[in-house]
């Protein structure tokens, strides 16, 4: 257990780069719909880490996919909604120079 530093570096230093993707995307209201994929793996991938580590009762593991749990679920429904939110947008556009051409 001399080694948990290890983990716990490892945590911070992958929490990290969420920070740079998060922050992106609420200040360009963007997000990539192709991505999506990508963070339902993630996701997937982080919740069985994070059973393994309940179920082995290994606290510096839970400590390290606990907080990317709850990461991976607010990049994925912060990419779902400005999609959604931009789609819109996309539709209500398009529907308008409709108009305006008739």
């Amino acid at each position: 257990m001399n080694a948990d530093y290890l983990m716990y570096s490892a945590t911070f230093l992958y929490l990290s780069c969420y920070l740079p993707e998060l922050y992106g995307n609420y200040k360009n209201k963007n997000a990539n719909i192709y991505n999506i994929p990508e963070k339902v793996i993630m996701l997937t991938a982080t919740s069985c880490g994070l059973s393994y580590a309940l179920i082995n009762q290994k606290l510096p593991l839970i400590l390290n996919y606990g907080p990317m749990l709850v990461l991976d679920i607010f990049a994925l429904l912060m990419r779902i909604y400005y999609t959604h939110i931009n789609n819109n947008n996309n539709n209500n556009i398009k529907e308008s120079k409709i108009c305006e051409v008739v």
